[in-house]
């Protein structure tokens, strides 16, 4: 019997392309990042869930991650997965939507926190289990450990970037919790997702070096591709009829040439952006290391315990931007939490925190991270995933 496959996504490597196997999805590429995040049997997962019920965080404190079934050999490129099966949230009570607005905060913090990227709206399921549970988490995983000083870099919120603001702005991730949590987010909701947020980074931090040891014990850890994205799949798309800026470099006009997105990737502990040359994907080639060409960005390490400057950075000013990223004129006055107090005044933002530190900033955060809030409502919708996406109006 031929079993019916259903081919999905763009080509890479040599016209390979995700494939839906019945209630499978086979992947053509390095599932272990997905597998430490997405599966039960995951020492991460495991961990973090024994850890969270220790310190005394809420009950299934990152249980609204995907718990699925994966079939693959560390270091083998590709393997499949269990396909996500959720159900729809309907019309959350006052009570659903502030926990909905907690798991936002937390999902912010852990994806941040371990460097995740890449996490557009397209990239996000939410839904509800068989268990009851609100599921808020991506379909792929293929890039992790950046060192990220604003949640911004996740792309669940989205970058001040001049040149990429509206296109970020329309993709976020966090716009897929917009349809129940509202325009603008209640301000209740909007500091149990801050609040959320500050108290998982704390949490985080404190298990550092645990969690450094499970990256290290992974098997493959060395050889596990980590994504590069060096332009935007719609930049690949327009490079097939007009010039890019900066022009295309040659390995990325020889994927283009044979029908391929170009794909490339990093190595945990090994210099340089690389790529496979060949079909079998044994040849691994590798861009200039100088010259006019893209560098890396810093990754975190785990020989210092995941311990980075800029988790300074993630806490603080990172904080603010989960604020001005749902700020709306409409929020006035000091409001309370047990992790934080948050005063919106007319021209600044002040967050006092239970440990009696205050943290001040001026209200407008556009530099930093723009508003989640969109006259449209593209992508804002009540399914598990995103539809079909269309040419937004606005």
């Amino acid at each position: 019997m031929i079993e019916a496959r259903t081919l999905l996504g763009d080509s890479h490597n040599f016209g390979r392309r995700v494939a839906r196997k019945g209630s499978r999805i086979a992947k053509p590429r390095a599932l272990l990042w997905e597998w430490l995040l997405l599966a039960a049997e995951s020492p991460l997962r495991g961990f973090l869930d024994e850890a969270a019920e220790r310190d005394g965080m809420v009950a299934d404190a990152f249980g609204f991650l995907p718990t699925l079934e994966f079939r693959f050999e560390p270091g083998q490129v590709g393997g499949e997965v269990e396909e996500v099966a959720l159900s729809p949230l309907g019309h959350p009570s006052i009570e659903e939507r502030s926990a909905l607005a907690a798991i936002v905060g937390r999902s912010l913090a852990l994806f941040a926190w371990l460097g995740v990227a890449d996490l557009h709206w397209e990239n996000l399921v939410l839904g509800r289990d068989d268990r009851g549970r609100v599921i808020f988490g991506p379909l792929d995983v293929e890039m992790v450990l950046a060192d990220m000083a604003l949640p911004t870099e996740t792309k669940l919120l989205p970058d001040a970037d001049p040149e990429y603001a509206e296109i970020c702005r329309h993709a976020c991730g966090v716009r897929r919790v917009l349809p129940y949590l509202g325009k603008p987010v209640d301000v209740a909701d909007l500091l149990a997702m801050a609040s959320a947020y500050a108290q998982a980074l704390t949490f985080l931090d404190r298990h550092a070096r645990v969690i450094a040891a499970i990256f290290e014990a992974l098997p493959a850890l060395r050889e596990t591709p980590i994504r590069v994205c060096l332009r935007g799949t719609d930049e690949y798309v327009r490079a097939r009829s007009e010039s890019l800026w900066p022009p295309l470099l040659d390995a990325e006009r020889e994927q283009l040439d044979r029908g391929d997105i170009p794909y490339f990737f990093r190595l945990y502990g090994r210099r340089g952006i690389h790529y496979y040359g060949d079909p079998s994907l044994e040849q691994i080639e590798m861009l200039p290391l100088e010259g006019d060409v893209p560098q890396l960005d810093p990754i975190l390490s785990l020989s210092r315990g995941l311990r980075s400057r800029s988790r300074t950075t993630l806490r603080e000013q990172g904080l603010f931007a989960v604020l001005g990223a749902f700020d709306h004129r409409s929020l006035r006055g000091t409001h309370t939490t047990a992790e934080l107090a948050v005063s919106f005044r007319a021209r600044t933002l002040v967050v006092k925190r239970s440990n009696d530190e205050e943290l001040e900033t001026r209200r407008d955060l556009s530099a930093f991270v723009s508003s989640v809030y969109l006259p449209c409502q593209c992508g804002e919708v009540r399914t598990v995933f995103v539809p079909a996406v269309t040419a937004c109006e606005c």
